[in-house]
């Protein structure tokens, strides 16, 4: 598929721009917004958007903070849950989405921002989408050093042991430095290379370090074509998307964001028609883990959640995106029909 730009600009008043696509509903149908991760794009969500739009569906899917064509700020603070979900307000605002009737779709650090959209802003969204990574609750600390060494023990490697090098003063620099070997990893064909050349403490930086390849999965498509679009992308220096690590680590938002809660101004739960896809071959983002918690963190969940798992790494929206769309069609249709979180089948 030939990679399409966003159609569409948006500066605010802060001078902080993002470029999204926007195709407006139509058949009175919802309008779908899509977050994509790191290190990624809007250009995740292509399967998607063509899909979608051609069924009447509304699309927003924006190039977030410190990717693509959109502003690549290295302040931390501009990277706060409060600063980006009122950027995404503001762009939903000015294509006129305020009527509640937008469905949150969200990958890999994606669900960060759809987290804060769903206690902030709940009024705009009729249901949610979580794909790999499940719903942060506000307020909530993670102790890096505790989930490292617990995986370690548990599974032989650091799940998250790369995020010490990513958020080195360096990485970014890199990273573009290698950006070829980068995206080969980032892209496996075989997902168990996460586990031995990625995850875990030092594994990455030593892979890229030797500007080792990885075979590219096949589903990514014409192979040559995305890594000149990702190098275009990303040029060579990776250090604004890195932020969101950067802030993830040093905790930031979190004094705000329990202090909402103890006003009771937003609430710690998701109350509307939530479902979790997750892909049982991901070596970073475990699908079981992923359920769980997504199933704590949903109000009435019986009647409000439902799982779907598909044999796929991380990518899961390349990998399978014909599972995935009929999933989430399905999803759109008829609501979540699970049954406490229930695996569903397509």
């Amino acid at each position: 598929m030939s990679p399409k730009p966003p159609n569409k600009t948006l500066t605010l008043p802060s001078r902080t721009t993002y470029a999204y696509h926007f195709h407006p509903s139509s058949n009175n149908k919802p309008t779908l917004l899509f977050l994509h991760g790191f290190p990624s794009t809007s250009h995740d969500w292509r399967h998607q958007i063509s899909h979608f739009s051609s069924k009447g569906y509304g699309i927003l899917a924006p190039d977030l903070l410190g990717y693509g064509l959109s502003s690549k700020p290295l302040e931390v603070e501009n990277y706060l849950g409060s600063v980006m979900s009122e950027d995404i307000i503001a762009i939903l605002t000015h294509e006129v989405l305020t009527s509640g009737d937008v469905v949150g779709v969200a990958h890999d650090w994606g669900t960060y921002l759809l987290s804060q959209l769903a206690f902030r802003y709940p009024s705009y969204f009729t249901k949610f989408v979580f794909i790999s990574v499940p719903y942060q609750p506000p307020g909530r600390d993670m102790n890096l050093s505790s989930v490292n060494a617990a995986t370690k023990q548990a599974i032989g490697y650091e799940q998250l042991g790369y995020w010490l090098f990513f958020t080195s003063p360096e990485a970014g620099e890199k990273i573009g430095k290698r950006w070829e070997s980068f995206f080969s990893i980032l892209y496996p064909e075989d997902s168990g290379k996460w586990a031995t050349d990625l995850a875990g403490i030092g594994d990455l930086e030593r892979f890229i370090g030797a500007d080792r390849r990885a075979k590219v999965g096949e589903w990514i498509g014409d192979v040559q074509e995305e890594a000149g679009r990702h190098h275009e992308m990303f040029g060579d220096d990776y250090s604004a998307p890195l932020r969101w690590y950067h802030r993830a680590i040093m905790g930031l938002g979190k004094e705000e964001e329990r202090e909402l809660l103890k006003r009771g101004e937003i609430k710690g739960k998701i109350g509307k028609k939530t479902l979790m896809i997750t892909g049982t071959k991901d070596r970073v983002c475990d699908a079981g883990k992923a359920r769980m918690a997504m199933g704590a963190s949903i109000e009435s969940p019986k009647e409000n959640f439902e799982v779907l798992d598909l044999e796929a790494g991380h990518w899961v929206m390349l990998e399978k995106r014909d599972e995935m769309n009929r999933a989430l069609e399905r999803f759109l249709e008829s609501g979540a029909r699970g049954e406490g979180g229930a695996e569903s089948k397509i």
